[in-house]
């Protein structure tokens, strides 16, 4: 510039140091892959494209509403049934394909403190004439619509639980996904344990998680969590169930007589606002379609787990940090697990000494809460380093931070200078965090070292072939998952 001055006067200049930040990347957006009534708006396809959304009614927007029901009521004289009414046993028979997950589990993630997250359509269930085919297929390319994304977080597929699981369909699914978060190490995938709405008989208590830790296999472990069991929600009310959820003939033959000529009105109604009418004289006269409506409520709100932790994990890095495990916390909108979980019951949950695959446990404390996530474990549960799903997190961030921001470096000359930018900018990042309360250490030079030169990390030969290698280690905190509290009578001295 001191060519350019020919005017006397005074001049700035901004010199650029060369430093550039490492900006920590979002820690809770899950990916949610199934089936949604349409995925386009304006004419505009979403089919099998992963799009961003922060609520429900943005959802509703792009993907629409959820499946309705129609249910059969059909008198049996077998043991199983589905409620009494009169002195005779009925059961409700569910219409064919309609039975998805994905807009009643996002409900579940928003009430627990979800926010922002990504839909991916797999299948759409508003055309009846073409009903869903249900595959494996379909959600591993669902998965593949991730390749490359760097924003999700947390991978979710609550419609895979609708696959079989005797031909183990179910998990080629959750292991292919398990595949894709190792490979691009940015997510982790969260499982509900097929057959967890179940309470099995005594002799059959594992089945389900037995066959699962079987099957989900032994490869990227500790980047899945598992939770179990299902869970008994309110997020379906009983007064969304209406005449749209029957087959307005099967209901004749339990409803008392004067109800059956409302019935009658109902089924005669020529407009939508004329049905409403005659089905709200039901719902306030008869108890028979009360106890109907009820059976069919508390049957849809039986829900997988994995959503309410998505939320929780949301909820949790927001007020805390990534860093905290996402554990001894109430899930709202739970009324109770389906299968109650003793503490001799969770040991061969918690930890296997076999296949070291724990299963994160949801449990009822009588005065501490409904629902209450106790365990915070990955799949790796023998694994002393990727054990914890906080300290797997915390690394998937620190990891995929400062890999954006050596990006700024990429072609610069490989000597010292850029060797100290380099140094500085992670070794501020990581100030950072453990000033939060990140990282262990009672000073920086304790929780992490970052080391980057010729003799420390690199070979002259390194430098000849233009790699730059970067060592950090960072001390990650462990829950304290085992309070042991030591008791001893303290004898009074004499005299």
């Amino acid at each position: 510039m001191a060519e350019n001055l020919k005017t006397p006067g005074v001049y700035i200049v901004e010199k650029d140091t060369g430093a550039n930040a490492v900006v920590q990347v979002s820690t809770a957006v899950p990916a949610f892959i199934g089936f949604t009534e349409k995925a386009e708006i304006n004419g505009k396809s979403f089919h099998m494209k992963p799009v961003q959304i922060s609520s429900l009614s943005e959802y509703e927007l792009f993907f629409g509403g959820p499946v309705v029901p129609v249910y059969t009521i059909k008198e049996t004289t077998g043991a199983t049934k589905d409620l009494v009414m009169h002195g005779k046993s009925y059961m409700l028979e569910q219409s064919q394909n309609s039975t998805f997950y994905l807009y009643n589990s996002l409900k579940l993630f928003f009430d627990n403190g979800g926010a922002d997250c990504y839909i991916v359509s797999i299948g759409q269930y508003g055309d009846p004439s073409n009903p869903v085919e249900i595959t494996p297929d379909l959600f591993k390319q669902g998965v593949d619509t991730l390749a490359g994304e760097e924003v999700p977080t947390m991978l979710l597929m609550p419609d895979s639980l609708l696959l079989d699981e005797e031909d183990a369909s179910y998990y080629a699914v959750q292991t292919y996904g398990l595949a894709h978060c190792s490979k691009y190490l940015n997510k982790i995938a969260l499982f509900d344990v097929w057959g967890g709405n179940n309470e099995l008989p005594i002799e059959q208590k594992n089945k389900y998680v037995d066959r699962f830790r079987e099957y989900i296999g032994l490869d990227s472990l500790s980047y899945g969590a598992a939770y179990y069991p299902w869970l008994k929600t309110n997020i379906i009310p009983l007064n969304s169930i209406n005449y749209k959820n029957f087959v307005l003939e099967s209901l004749q033959q339990v409803l008392q007589e004067e109800h059956k000529v409302m019935l009658s009105n109902l089924m005669g109604a020529n407009t939508e606002k004329e049905k409403n009418y005659w089905d709200a004289g039901l719902k306030n006269t008869s108890k028979e379609y009360k106890l109907l409506r009820k059976t069919i409520a508390d049957r849809l709100n039986i829900l997988p787990a994995a959503p309410a932790m998505a939320g929780l994990y949301t909820r949790t890095d927001k007020a805390r940090g990534v860093w905290i495990a996402p554990a001894n916390q109430n899930l709202n909108s739970v009324v109770a697990p389906m299968v109650k979980i003793t503490h001799e019951e969770q040991e061969t949950l918690n930890v296997d000494g076999i296949s070291g695959k724990s299963i994160n446990a949801i449990r009822s404390f009588k005065g501490a809460g409904s629902a209450v996530v106790w365990g915070a474990r990955t799949l790796a549960g023998n694994s002393p380093e990727w054990r914890y799903i906080n300290v797997r997190r915390l690394f998937i961030v620190i990891e995929q931070s400062i890999k954006n921001a050596a990006f700024s470096v990429v072609f610069r000359p490989n000597v010292p200078v850029t060797w100290a930018v380099v140094e500085g900018m992670i070794a501020n990042f990581l100030t950072n965090l453990w000033r939060q309360g990140a990282l262990v250490g009672a000073s920086p030079a304790e929780a992490f070292t970052v080391l980057c030169g010729l003799g420390s990390t690199m070979s002259q030969d390194d430098i000849n072939e233009g790699i730059m290698r970067i060592s950090v280690k960072v001390a990650a905190p462990r829950p304290a998952e085992f309070i042991v509290i030591t008791f001893e009578q303290k004898m009074g001295a004499d005299g």
